[in-house]
């Protein structure tokens, strides 16, 4: 294929992906919104007319529950385009599907982003031109029908996390390619912007640094100049906010929740042997637990209800739903209900009979790591049935197609910084370093709900793509060898 040909390829998909996403948008009905994008409308809310950021309302007063990065824009975003509206009341917002589908445009520029982000990945990763082109094509299309699709109607964080996710590995992956000070910089905003959309990230740009003088460890003075001007870009993005916090309420943090997802991640290690292997049947997909678990298995959905052998892998019981609406919380039998309002509850309790203070969330936390550092080898081996669960979020596993698909792409995210180094591919490392890093915080430190994992999918389309073609080249070239003296053209 010409060369002058490969420009227009790239019009031609993106000019695709925006009518697809266009026909979404004029497609999608909006009715209701849940908690957690309720409180990231609430913080926008706030903060575009009262200029303070905090989800609480009547009155309001500053908070840092929910990262602040996609509700920073969403206020901008309603400045804009509520201008007639300054004085419009959240109830009144909430109920009114034109103006909640209007709030939820901002998802346009995330999507727009995301595949403009994927399309630059591709084309910066994949050679020969042409075939990186059809790439994109196919990992655009894929991720809209897999995620973004179905995330379009929400105010939650996980479209501004996949965006950030890809933007991030192309940042990285241009600087490793130009190695210059500016990208460096850029480089670093990006990854800010992640850790303020995803909190638990903080923790993985420590060990990104080193790993980035490593990497560029060929003129030591550059490496070092690359490293700072990166962490100038990351500190000017995330400080003055983490600042903000220590200032206001004494914690250098960047929101909080930690305690609670430390809690229902602790009752999980409560599990027995009969609860560990259930939990793989339990959190497969649909298709998997009906050809595999139950057709050959011995496996049912009768153990996954209340009273059955497995009813405490489940996240929502109708016997913990009337355990909660009559405040009986000890009854509750759900390991997530039982992290969620059970141990909370029971925690505070002993806390405010010992005269302590029983509002805070260090309370939880300590306790959480408590129970956790009691039985680590439990907690780690936990960690696997819960990241099996975290698997499985593609939106299209009705077939078996979909299933694998899903599978070996957050299997090629996982596994591929370890191959970048074993294969001394410095490009896979930088790409997969922080999607990879997420999905195994996610399964050792949390419950691991599907939700959690959908920002990856985009970047791990990209992971298994890249990996397919350079099986199939590895392929090419020994049975070119085994082929070529046996076989002759002309």
């Amino acid at each position: 294929m010409a060369n002058h040909s490969i420009p227009f390829l790239g019009v031609a998909i993106l000019v695709a992906s925006l009518i697809l996403v266009w026909h979404g948008w004029q497609e999608l009905k909006v009715k209701s919104i849940g908690d957690d994008a309720a409180q990231n409308l609430r913080s926008a809310m706030n903060l575009w007319q009262q200029g303070v950021y905090g989800e609480a309302m009547d009155p309001v007063r500053p908070g840092f529950r929910r990262e602040p990065f996609p509700n920073w824009l969403l206020a901008a975003h309603l400045k804009l385009f509520f201008s007639d509206n300054q004085n419009t009341r959240f109830e009144e917002l909430i109920t009114s599907p034109a103006l909640l589908k209007k709030s939820m445009a901002v998802n346009l520029f995330y999507v727009v982003g995301l595949f403009a982000s994927l399309w630059g990945l591709c084309v910066r990763l994949i050679r020969p031109g042409w075939l990186a082109q059809l790439v994109a094509a196919i990992v655009i299309y894929y991720s809209y029908t897999a995620f973004a699709l179905g995330d379009l109607g929400t105010l939650n964080t996980e479209l501004a996390a996949a965006f950030l996710f890809v933007l991030s590995a192309l940042t990285l992956l241009l600087l490793w390619q130009q190695q210059s000070r500016r990208m460096a910089v850029i480089a670093g905003a990006v990854l800010g912007s992640l850790v303020l959309t995803k909190a638990s990230g903080s923790y993985l740009v420590l060990l990104l640094l080193p790993l980035l003088a490593w990497l560029l460890h060929h003129n030591k003075r550059r490496a070092m100049a690359l490293t700072l001007c990166f962490s100038l870009g990351f500190g000017l993005t995330v400080l003055p906010w983490v600042a903000r916090n220590a200032m206001e309420f004494g914690k250098p943090a960047i929101a909080k929740g930690g305690g609670i997802v430390l809690l229902i991640r602790s009752a999980y290690d409560t599990m027995s042997t009969h609860e560990f292997w259930g939990a793989f049947y339990a959190y497969a997909p649909e298709r998997m637990q009906k050809d595999l678990f139950e057709a050959h298995l011995g496996f049912s959905e009768a153990q996954l209800q209340c009273g059955g052998s497995l009813e405490r892998l489940q996240r929502d019981l109708p016997c913990d739903e009337e355990a909660i609406e009559a405040g009986q919380f000890a009854n509750l039998r759900s390991f997530y209900q039982k992290g969620k309002r059970g141990l909370p509850t029971q925690i505070r309790q002993e806390a405010e009979r010992q005269g302590k203070d029983s509002s805070g969330e260090d309370l939880l936390q300590a306790a959480a790591l408590k129970r956790i550092r009691s039985a680590p080898i439990q907690h780690l081996l936990v960690s696997l049935p819960l990241s099996w669960r975290g698997m499985w979020s593609f939106e299209n596993q009705q077939t078996w197609f979909g299933v694998l698909a899903n599978g070996l792409a957050m299997a090629a995210l996982v596994v591929m910084p370890l191959l970048g180094a074993l294969r001394r591919r410095p490009e896979w490392l930088l790409i997969s370093f922080m999607g990879s890093g997420y999905f195994l915080f996610y399964g050792v430190f949390t419950h691991f709900i599907t939700r959690y994992s959908e920002p990856l999918i985009p970047l791990s389309l990209v992971c298994l793509s890249v990996l397919v073609l350079e099986a199939a080249r590895w392929l090419a070239r020994h049975l070119a060898r085994w082929m070529g003296p046996k076989v002759t053209f002309g």
